[in-house]
C-alpha cells in the first residue's frame, strides 16, 4: 500500500515537471537537446518615483540688540579660516556700501568682535575711541541645508525672502556653498520680498543627499530702524 502511494507521488511530480507552470512568476527549463548547460531568465521590475526633498539643520534663529553675541576674535581673510563665527562684528565707519564692504574684506580688513550697539569700543584699551573703533554692526549665522533630488535632468535650489516689514532691518545677506568646496553663490537686499533667486544647481541628480553650507548674516548699517522684524527664509528644489 505504501509502495503505490510512493508511486503516486512520483507519477504526479513527474507529470508537473512536464507541464509548463502557469503561475505567474514561475519558469523552468531543461536541457534535452544533449546541452550540458541550461539556462533561464528573470524579469524584474523596479519602479522608483521622482523625489525632491530638504533637510535644514537649523529652522530659527534670533538676533537681540540688546544682548550683542560678541565673536571670540578677530576675523579676515588672513586668520587660516575662511569664514567667521556664528556671531557679531564691527564694520569700521568708513566702509559704508556691500561694495565697499566686500572690497574691505577681499583686501584683508579685519572684523573685530562687536560687544554693543550701536558698535563702539575701546579695543586698545587707551581712553580713548579711535575711527577704526566704532562702526556699524554685522551679525552672522551658518547651517547645513541638505537636498536630495533624483530627477536625471537636473536639480535647481531658490530662495525667497519675505517679512512682516518690506524694510528697516538693514542689509540681509544669503550665502550658498556646496560642500565641501563646491560652487557658491548667495546675494543681498535691503528691501523685501526678495526672490525667488537661484543659488544653486546642478546636473542630473544629487547623488544622494547634498549639503550646501548656508551663511546668512544682517548687516546694520545704519539704515537700521528700530523695531521688531520677522523675516521667513524659503528654500524651494525643482527640477530642471
Amino acid at each position: 500500500m505504501k509502495k503505490i502511494a510512493l508511486l503516486a507521488v512520483f507519477a504526479l511530480m513527474g507529470a508537473a515537471l512536464a507541464t509548463e507552470p502557469t503561475q505567474p512568476g514561475q519558469a523552468w527549463a531543461i536541457n534535452d537537446s544533449g546541452s550540458d548547460t541550461v539556462s533561464l531568465s528573470e524579469t524584474i521590475k523596479v519602479i522608483i518615483p521622482t523625489r525632491y526633498a530638504l533637510h535644514l539643520t537649523e529652522d530659527s534663529w534670533t538676533i537681540d540688540l540688546n544682548n550683542v553675541p560678541a565673536a571670540n576674535q578677530d576675523w579676515s581673510l588672513n586668520s587660516g579660516y575662511d569664514l567667521p563665527e556664528e556671531a557679531c562684528y564691527l564694520v569700521p565707519k568708513n566702509v559704508k556700501t556691500v561694495d565697499d564692504l566686500r572690497a574691505y574684506i577681499l583686501d584683508g580688513g579685519v572684523l573685530r568682535p562687536a560687544y554693543n550697539y550701536p558698535a563702539i569700543y575701546d579695543y586698545n584699551d587707551d581712553g580713548e575711541i579711535a575711527d577704526t573703533e566704532k562702526g556699524t554692526l554685522i551679525c552672522l549665522n551658518k547651517k547645513i541645508l541638505q537636498k536630495f533630488s533624483n530627477d536625471p535632468d537636473g536639480w535647481e535650489l531658490s530662495v525667497q525672502v519675505t517679512s512682516n516689514s518690506d524694510s528697516g532691518f538693514g542689509v540681509f545677506g544669503l550665502g550658498d556653498r556646496i560642500m565641501p568646496e563646491g560652487p557658491q553663490d548667495g546675494f543681498t537686499t535691503t528691501t523685501l520680498p526678495y526672490g525667488p533667486d537661484v543659488v544653486a544647481s546642478g546636473q542630473g541628480t544629487t547623488g544622494g543627499w547634498l549639503d550646501d553650507l548656508i551663511l546668512e548674516g544682517f548687516w546694520f548699517d545704519g539704515t537700521e530702524a528700530a523695531g521688531n522684524y520677522e523675516i521667513t527664509v524659503t528654500f524651494s528644489l525643482a527640477g530642471l
